[in-house]
């Protein structure tokens, strides 16, 4: 017979009714305004501005970010000609060394924005499993 568990004042759940709500409220607990401003930061650094005819090998379109912080940094360059290294492409990713300050900061934000999302689920899973493995007999434990 299946083991009937109680959670947060809810009883008669099964093992998978219990793991299912403790991740839906770990992610609710964990999702927040960091977490927009990291979806924010990668919907905006995705190339799906339509630009001129580029050169074989690059990435097609622009992103809102690249086309905002060409405007507002006017072609700033790094000092003594550094080229800065940043991630270009998702199928395979790859790295372009760039003179462009503004280039570099729009290539930097969506690569942060999918760390930090990276992460927090992470954090969401390794909460959840914790918290449900605390909770329900040995038999029904995850990992």
């Amino acid at each position: 017979m299946a083991r009937i568990y109680c959670y947060d004042g809810d009883c008669g759940l099964t093992a998978n009714q219990l793991l299912w709500i403790i991740a839906s409220e770990t992610a609710m607990e964990e999702l927040g305004l960091d977490d927009v401003a990291a979806a924010f930061g990668i919907v905006t650094g995705a190339n799906i501005i339509p630009t001129r005819t580029k050169p074989g090998g690059a990435t097609k379109n622009t992103s809102i970010l690249s086309l905002l912080l060409r405007r507002a940094l006017k072609k700033r360059r790094f000092p003594g000609g550094y080229r800065a290294p940043s991630i270009v492409g998702w199928r395979p990713p790859h790295i372009r060394r760039t003179p462009s300050i503004a280039a570099f900061i729009a290539r930097a934000i969506p690569v942060a924005g999918w760390a930090y999302t990276a992460a927090e689920l992470g954090l969401i899973g390794y909460k959840t499993v914790v918290t449900y493995n605390s909770i329900v007999s040995t038999e029904d434990q995850v990992f």
